[in-house]
């Protein structure tokens, strides 16, 4: 694990560091590692402090009683996850976070967070831009589904990842079953607007 990779996001950005080693490594922080496919959190679980992801990658996905999912984010390290609900009065998982890639992750309580944060200035303010920056990708990922239908969120995947290589992944990101994502591509084909395969 590259510690010094952390210092590039938030809250850790200008930090020195040594002061990011004693704050990690600080009791009764710990250290947890997982293999590809180990759940992280369920989607309920409450939130009971900050949780880096130092190495490795997850997904966050939403199951819903039907067993239909839908991949929220994936989210290789360094990076902080479910960032904007450690200090949420409901501080509850709101995704399922599973292991993609074996993974070392930190975790710091509440209440150590936030002495941390109150004598560091500059943790506070990075933790504030990060909860914020979540809120903007959150509203976007929001409207991305209430307002884009199938055929304009299967365009908009492919004008950033450029292709589908595994339909069943890519439905399960855009919330649709195989079959309809697959009944879209080929209407999708058939008016011209991709290649058919």
């Amino acid at each position: 694990m590259e510690l010094s990779a952390l210092l590039k996001i938030a809250p850790f950005r200008g930090m020195d560091e040594d002061d990011l080693i004693a704050f990690l490594f600080a009791t009764p922080n710990s250290l947890r590692r997982y293999a590809p496919g180990d759940i992280i959190a369920l989607q309920g679980d409450r939130c009971k402090g900050l949780y880096i992801l130092a190495s490795g990658a997850v997904r966050a996905g939403m199951v819903n009683a039907d067993g239909k999912e839908l991949t929220i984010e994936e989210i290789k390290a360094p990076a902080l996850l479910a960032s904007a609900f450690v200090f949420a009065t409901e501080n509850r998982f709101p995704v399922m976070i599973e292991a993609t890639e074996p993974c070392e992750l930190f975790f710091v309580g509440r209440d150590r967070f936030m002495q941390a944060m109150l004598s560091s200035p500059v943790m506070l303010g990075n933790f504030l831009t990060d909860i914020s920056d979540r809120s903007v990708f959150l509203s976007r990922k929001v409207s991305e589904f209430a307002l884009l239908d199938l055929k304009k969120r299967i365009m908009k995947y492919l004008d950033t990842h450029g292709a589908i290589h595994n339909q069943r992944e890519v439905a399960q990101r855009l919330g649709v079953t195989r079959p309809s994502l697959a009944r879209a591509l080929a209407e999708l084909a058939k008016e011209g607007k991709i290649g058919g395969n």
